[in-house]
């Protein structure tokens, strides 16, 4: 998903009339119970809390993924395009267990407070009993990202 450029808000115009120009997308939308965001604030869609990761993100193209894969953050695409996009999703790869994240959780880390939230959510889940994807992913389906 490295073309698809993330918005914030939602896009006035689609990419069919704008000949492609950026943004992308339309937002996210998001289960606000899920235990993954159990300790990141969040309401189903964007809202500013999201604004830092959607700033500093790339979409997660899920078109080669299984159908039932319903991703902790889902990207939503412009209405031509409709591509399955999202931010954060989990599965299982083997004997293990994986949460892939398109959102940069690294870089400037200590200016960045709602990047610090998120990745503290989503560490604390991953070693907590709540982290147990139930769809199987191949390690050939995660090179090719």
């Amino acid at each position: 998903g490295g073309e698809i450029a993330i918005g914030f808000s939602s896009i006035f115009w689609n990419t069919a009339w704008t000949n492609g120009q950026a943004p992308h997308t339309l937002g996210i939308l998001c289960n606000p119970n899920h235990p993954a965001l159990a300790e990141f604030p969040t309401e189903y869609h964007s809202n500013y809390q999201w604004w830092d990761a959607m700033s500093h993100s790339g979409a997660i193209n899920l078109a080669t993924f299984p159908a039932d894969l319903k991703p902790v953050v889902r990207v939503i695409d412009d209405w031509f395009t409709n591509r399955p996009l999202a931010l954060i999703v989990e599965g299982k790869v083997g004997k293990g267990k994986i949460l892939i994240s398109g959102i940069d959780l690294t870089t400037d880390l200590d200016k960045r407070f709602e990047a610090q939230q998120l990745l503290f959510s989503l560490k604390k889940y991953m070693v907590g009993g709540n982290f147990n994807p139930n769809i199987e992913l191949t390690a050939e389906q995660i090179k090719k990202l």
